[in-house]
């Protein structure tokens, strides 16, 4: 198969996934990493060995960067609204290595370079290799900590130092750095933490740090996050900070679509029972607003309608037009109007849909129908002439026209109107049930 080079993104769960935070807050954090990385240009990539592992690959070291920043974003805005014992966090790295092009399963090796760096990573936090570091150094400003990993076997010759420390300071320690081949290949490791406050991006916390070196002086290394036991690291407080232009903007970060995805999907694109509980955890949580909050409670109307509860129905769609006046959620409204029999309510419905839509050719048929039920006939008619005009593909509105002229007594238009109605849809048992009773086989 072949091979190619990309930057990796593999997160992982800081803690057992266990512990009684698992399931669907569980579910949310995975799939906010994978609609991360999508959204940033990544494709998710399956993992033989590990079914449930969360890697990506990107064809820049620069979107890898973004998706860990916005996931890692995402999940801290998130955890503040829980109390710690539901917290999650994710360990994330990035690394430039080797992945099957298609769909094949990522390489031992790179896997192997990621799982490293994670060890090296503070629950929240993000390690890169040294050369995804050089990658985006240029391009995206961040506060970083440099990593020295002691217990590896020195190579004089190395030139991948991470740690730009004054001879007297290097002395004093005690220690040089090497690589290993593992490090080699991934040619250093540097952890960059990221903040997650108004502008820069804090995503490595550390029970303390120096405050930044002054000219001239010599840095002095602070302690580092608990790592992996048989990994030491040693930082030293790096100079860089994070662009405002590439930091998540909070309006972004917390909506419900981002920090509930999960539930967010089940809301609108699944059975009628799943969708009501879905919203139900959309809504208890506090988080839609504005848009968002229209839109769940009017798929949250929709998913009442199907299961026949016809007053919570209605109480959605009045909560949904509450929050922003729609045409389609007037539309809905007014179908439970109808189911209900209140015919005036679902007209008058059906009216604001096309003084918001004129075009809404559905609406006009749904009114003429509803006209005709209440025995406005000639109203009727004029409704769905325009829903034909604009729906002239769609059997129902001709079957709806059939219908309204034979009640009218139009029998010759009414047999034309079920024709038409027949020839789009030959299945179509109501056009053939007003033929019959026009005496037309």
């Amino acid at each position: 198969m072949k091979r190619k080079i990309a930057a990796v993104l593999k997160a992982e769960i800081a803690g057992s996934e266990a512990a009684p935070v698992a399931g669907a807050r569980l579910t949310d954090a995975r799939a906010a990493v994978r609609i991360a990385s999508e959204r940033n240009g990544g494709r998710m990539l399956p993992v033989a060995a590990e079914p449930e592992a969360l890697v990506a690959e990107f064809q820049s070291a620069v979107e890898a960067v973004r998706a860990a920043v916005d996931v890692q974003a995402t999940l801290r805005a998130r955890n503040k609204g829980l109390p710690p014992v539901d917290q999650l966090a994710f360990r994330i790295a990035i690394a430039i290595g080797e992945v099957i092009e298609g769909a094949g399963d990522v390489p031992e090796e790179t896997l192997s370079t990621t799982q490293r760096l994670i060890g090296l990573a503070a629950p929240g936090g993000v390690c890169l290799s040294r050369s995804v570091r050089d990658a985006v150094v240029s391009k995206l400003k961040l506060h970083q900590l440099d990593l020295t990993i002691e217990g590896e076997r020195p190579e004089p010759t190395s030139q991948h130092t991470l740690v730009e420390r004054p001879k007297k300071a290097a002395a004093s320690a005690g220690r040089s750095v090497g690589l290993s081949d593992v490090a080699r290949n991934a040619i250093a490791v540097a952890a960059l933490v990221f903040s997650l406050a108004a502008i820069a991006l804090w995503m490595l916390e550390r029970r303390s740090e120096a405050p930044p070196p002054s000219a001239g002086a010599p840095q002095a290394a602070t302690p580092a996050p608990a790592s992996q036991a048989e990994v030491k690291a040693k930082p030293v407080a790096g100079t860089l900070e994070f662009k405002p232009a590439y930091a998540p903007d909070p309006a972004v970060v917390l909506t419900a679509q981002r920090m509930l995805p999960q539930a967010w999907s089940d809301c609108h694109g699944t059975s009628a029972d799943k969708a009501v509980d879905a919203c139900k955890r959309l809504l208890d949580s506090g988080i839609p607003k504005g848009d968002e909050l229209a839109d769940i409670q009017m798929w949250n109307g929709k998913a009442l309608r199907d299961r026949h509860e016809l007053d919570k129905a209605l109480e959605a769609f009045d909560a949904s037009l509450a929050a922003k006046p729609t045409a389609e959620a007037y539309s809905l409204r007014g179908n439970v109007h109808y189911d209900k029999g209140t015919w005036d309510k679902a007209i008058a419905d059906y009216a604001e849909t096309i003084r918001l839509d004129p075009k809404n050719g559905e609406a006009f048929n749904n009114r003429a129908w509803t006209y005709y039920r209440a025995g406005r006939h000639k109203e009727a008619l004029a409704d769905a002439d325009t829903a034909v005009r604009l729906l002239a593909k769609e059997a129902y509105v001709w079957d709806t026209r059939g219908h309204i002229h034979a009640k009218l007594g139009n029998r010759d238009a009414a047999i034309s109107d079920f024709r038409a109605a027949l020839a789009i849809d030959p299945a179509n048992v109501a056009s053939r049930d007003g033929l019959t009773s026009l005496g037309v086989n």
